[in-house]
């Protein structure tokens, strides 16, 4: 069985990445969290830690007639491998989480006879591949994740989903019909937070996004052609992965934020 809150936690993130190319801020909703179920005593397990295969947003002409396994660097399996120990050290570093070890999660007879589930995501109508980091599995089914919590003898297990775009601006003049000026691309990072108890009661969800400054530029020079050449897709792979890290501090701060009893805002500024 498919979990439609990950899903709608998921695709409010795509939606606020599509649109932060024309607003500063992106509506995610507030942070959710059984406050009770959390605790300097309570134990937890990251589970799943996952990304959407491929980059999504600004591609070239060409590119959107190719198939993107054969566009280099779309994939994000690079980015994710990477960030998965940030966000480990990120979440252990809240004092209201304390965190099985990564290497007894991963290593336990629990984990290990655990089938994943078929590693694709359904967002209204479309179906997305996923990539999952270093040693992990794909988990979407609640049922799953309240059995690894009662197997780990953890007070509930954490699931990580992330999402990689490249958007871009242009800023230019155009005087009849002639443009001068550039466009410029940044990357974007959304995650998506949900932790399951061992009933398979959701005890936390939230998402954030955050969008770099921008790192590339093309120039426009008389007629703007920029809409025809290729993105490229490698170059903005330590762009992911920044943004991608500061995503995760700022989807921890949220949560801290109402464990201490503030409120956290459903709207939530992109840069």
């Amino acid at each position: 069985m498919r979990i439609f809150r990950t899903y709608k936690l998921a695709l409010i993130a795509i939606i606020g990445l599509l649109l932060s190319g024309c607003a500063q801020i992106a509506v995610t909703g507030s942070a959710d969290v059984d406050k009770a179920a959390f605790g300097a005593r309570k134990k937890f397990a990251v589970v799943s830690i996952a990304s959407i295969k491929n980059f999504k947003g600004d591609q070239g002409l060409g590119q959107m007639f190719t198939k993107n396994k054969n566009i280099p660097g779309m994939n994000t399996q690079p980015v994710i491998n990477k960030l998965d120990q940030k966000i480990i050290h990120t979440l252990s570093s809240s004092k209201y989480i304390t965190l099985l070890p990564e290497h007894k999660v991963l290593s336990s007879r629990a984990y290990r006879h655990t089938a994943e589930d078929d590693r694709t995501m359904k967002v209204l109508f479309m179906t997305e591949t996923m990539d999952v980091a270093n040693h992990y599995k794909y988990f979407s089914d609640k049922e799953k994740y309240a059995r690894l919590a009662r197997e780990l003898h953890v007070d509930g297990v954490i699931g990580i989903t992330m999402t990689f775009i490249i958007s871009s601006g242009k800023g230019y003049v155009s005087v009849m019909g002639l443009s001068l000026g550039k466009k410029s691309y940044s990357a974007e990072a959304s995650i998506t937070a949900i932790a399951y108890n061992k009933k398979g009661e959701v005890i936390w969800k939230d998402s954030t996004l955050k969008e770099a400054e921008p790192g590339d530029t093309k120039a426009i020079v008389l007629i703007d052609t920029t809409d025809i050449t290729d993105t490229d897709f490698v170059k903005f792979h330590p762009s992911a992965v920044d943004i991608g890290g500061k995503a995760v501090d700022v989807l921890l701060a949220r949560f801290d934020d109402t464990m201490a009893g503030k409120k956290t805002s459903m709207f939530q500024s992109v840069k």
